[in-house]
């Protein structure tokens, strides 16, 4: 095991696993408890789900407006501020947490459905940006 583990970065990076594991089983169990299955979520719900981790994900990652604190976490280089730095600055590892994030507000905030609506708008509204700029960068 101490040679898996050789740099004390990569055992951050388990302990993150460990949470995430910890958080994501949390939730599971939680939502089972109180009947909700996943065949049970309404389409629009999960269109909405997805949409608003999609517009946390580049607000963490891409957006000026969090730039402090991506620049922050930069100066790190060890320790849990590394790991988070990382996971930031990496839009697929920004995405797992994210979307485990938005479950949790779906589940457990009366009414979260409509903060997730509005990041879903948000995020709509982000990826025709995303497009119509591509476009123009094509002419």
């Amino acid at each position: 095991m101490e040679r898996l583990l050789m740099h004390k970065r990569d055992q951050w990076y388990v302990i993150s696993s460990v949470v995430f594991l910890v958080l994501a089983a949390g939730l599971s169990f939680l939502a089972w408890s109180v009947g909700i299955r996943p065949e049970n979520i309404p389409l629009s719900h999960f269109l909405i789900l997805i949409l608003a981790a999609f517009r946390l994900i580049r607000l963490f990652t891409y957006d000026s407006v969090t730039a402090f604190i991506r620049d922050y976490l930069k100066q790190f280089s060890t320790g849990p501020r590394e790991i988070l730095s990382n996971l930031i600055n990496c839009p697929w590892c920004t995405g797992v947490w994210t979307a485990l994030l938005v479950s949790y507000i779906y589940l457990l905030i009366p009414g979260g459905i409509i903060f997730l609506g509005i990041l879903a708008l948000a995020g709509v509204a982000s990826y025709l940006q995303i497009i119509i700029w591509k476009i123009g960068r094509e002419k």
